[in-house]
């Protein structure tokens, strides 16, 4: 901590909600304030705001002894953990928020040549310091030689956890974190104590204040149409201004593309619809499509919705598509890469479109539904497919090199027709439901900590590889959600899942005092936090298909009693 090339990361002059987002000069010191503490507190604490603790629970993500990490603050047991991605922390990967002395945070060794191009490709190395008594038995034998230890008794602070990684997000956790540890030292510990019982309202005060006016409207704009599609549009109307088909063809492009949230099916059954034909019309022609070829081309139009209704409503949107793409293409046509063509206009489009989609069917969606001999008399071949198109399509608009290129590629890739969002959750004009830490229990062996965002009558699990692309989604329309310990026969189910020889020490876990008075936690310490989320009985669709083994009951742990009511309450009450 007296290392003069580290600077100790003391907000000055901010807001409680403010945080630092400089890099620190490295020829800086500041040592930390030990002031003594106020007499307690009996409201919320004043040094840190929703936004700070929004960021602390949510975390960063950097490399600890060179192994992608994510670093967060876990109120609802009062520590900060760390651990390999999508893992539950362990007891060796955790100290209390209640111990940290200070943090440290300095430009990475090996960006310290001053070669990064910009601070924010610049690495970031956070220390952070505790008593040694307050760490772990692993920690206090793994520091027995680290800085901070003299003559192998324990010094007043030791090194609990150093992790590098990106400027500018790991160095704003930082400063966040010592921010905490400031009103802790100032206000004392009784300010992370109200932090950890109203974790839920912090959350959602800061969704609340990080949107405008205007993104407030939207998000109710967006809601209202994801249930009703003719009520959400009288809302776009009314309070947005949009009254006109360009305006509403518009804004419906901008929301499903630029910023996500649009149920894609109630979208598609919007323009499935004889009346919405000329919105549809404004819509596609929004849509980029420069530099595309038509395979790609398609996968972005039905990357926004998922069509409904019949044949004709498919051939409907795809005679609209055909024509502005051909719009779009003749502008660009002298500089396409990839696969050539030489469109002689809509129809040509028009008809290589209908050819695709029924080379996608075969390929990918009777597959699915039929049995294996009739889905490989359904596969079409590739000598098949250039038969089928040449009926409609001649050579000199369309070579054949291009078709073969087009027919890997979807044999590669299927078209998908159940598009995701594709935007970070926090730039979704949606305030989520709920969000936060989830364990998904898979088996005695296996649980993965996603973050888990409700939204849009769809529960978004998210990788720590990513905060764009979900790593996979719930539909909770028609799903049954209920506290595991409620019922008799998911008590049963949740203690069959965490049946076997796994140690559940190191997922799951409950308070300090549990963790460390024996080594192993059995389901009965878990259970007050687990709730099921069940396919209804009508309903044959599993839940999860990125599972080797796609599921109709699913098992989830939060990370208090309370936030597990949270859940169940706001799954089952619907977006209202």
């Amino acid at each position: 901590p007296g290392d003069a090339s580290v600077q100790i990361l003391r907000p000055m002059s901010v807001r409680p909600s403010d945080v630092a987002v400089g890099l620190m000069s490295s020829g800086e010191k500041a040592e930390p304030v030990k002031a003594a503490p106020t007499s307690k507190a009996v409201g919320p604490p004043e040094g840190v705001g929703p936004s700070v603790i929004y960021k602390l629970y949510r975390g960063a993500i950097g490399e600890v002894d060179a192994k992608p990490c994510r670093i967060w603050a876990e109120f609802p047991s009062l520590e900060l953990c760390w651990t390999p991605y999508d893992c539950p922390a362990r007891e060796a990967d955790r100290v209390s928020l209640l111990e940290i002395s200070c943090c440290t945070c300095d430009v990475a060794p090996d960006c310290a040549d001053g070669q990064a191009s910009s601070k924010r490709d610049t690495n970031v190395q956070l220390l952070v310091f505790a008593p040694h008594a307050a760490l772990g038995r692993e920690q206090r034998q793994e520091t027995a030689g680290s800085p901070g230890i003299s003559g192998g008794k324990p010094s007043a602070e030791v090194e609990a956890i150093r992790i590098i990684g990106p400027h500018p997000a790991l160095q704003e956790f930082g400063c966040a974190l010592q921010q905490l540890v400031d009103c802790r030292e100032t206000e004392g510990p009784s300010g992370i104590e109200f932090i950890q019982k109203r974790l839920f309202q912090y959350l959602w005060k800061h969704q609340g204040e990080s949107k405008t006016e205007l993104a407030l409207y939207e998000a109710q704009a967006v809601l209202a149409f994801n249930l009703d599609p003719k009520a959400g549009i009288a809302y776009v109307r009314s309070r947005l201004g949009k009254d006109t088909d360009d305006a509403l063809g518009e804004w419906l492009a901008q929301m499903s593309t630029q910023n996500g949230g649009l149920d894609p099916t109630m979208l598609g059954n919007y323009f499935s619809r004889r009346d919405t034909m000329e919105i549809f019309k404004v819509f596609v022609r929004r849509l980029d499509f420069t530099g595309t070829d038509i395979v790609a081309a398609m996968r972005l139009l039905f990357d926004t919705f998922k069509p409904g209704g019949e044949g004709q409503v498919i051939s409907r949107i795809l005679e609209l598509f055909a024509e502005a793409y051909f719009l779009q293409w003749t502008v660009w046509k002298e500089k396409q890469e990839g696969a050539k063509a030489n469109y002689k206009d809509s129809d040509s489009v028009m008809t290589l479109a209908v050819s695709l989609i029924m080379l996608n069917t075969g390929m990918h969606v009777a597959s699915k539904k039929l049995n294996k001999k009739a889905a490989a008399m359904a596969d079409m071949t590739l000598e098949a497919y250039i038969k089928m198109a040449r009926s409609t399509v001649d050579e000199e608009q369309v070579p054949e090199e291009s078709l073969t290129t087009w027919y890997e590629a979807i044999k590669e890739s299927e078209i998908s027709m159940q598009p995701l969002p594709r935007n970070a959750f926090s730039k979704l004009p949606v305030q989520p439901d709920i969000e936060g830490w989830l364990i998904l229990v898979v088996s005695p062996t296996v649980q993965k900590r996603y973050w888990a965002v409700c939204a849009l009558q769809r529960m978004y699990l998210f990788s720590d590889n990513s905060d764009v692309e979900p790593w996979d989604a719930i539909d909770l329309k028609d799903k049954r959600v209920q506290a595991v310990w409620s019922d008799a026969t998911s008590r049963a189910s949740y203690m069959a899942d965490l049946q076997g020889k796994g140690c559940m020490a190191s997922c799951l876990p409950t308070n300090q005092a549990a963790r460390r008075s024996r080594t192993c936690l059995t389901a009965e310490d878990t259970m007050e936090r687990a709730f099921e989320v069940m396919v209804g009985a009508s309903n044959t669709t599993p839940m999860l298909s990125r599972l080797s083994k796609p599921r109709k009951r699913l098992a989830l742990v939060a990370e208090s009693p309370d936030l597990m009511d949270r859940w169940v309450t706001l799954i089952t009450s619907g977006p209202y």
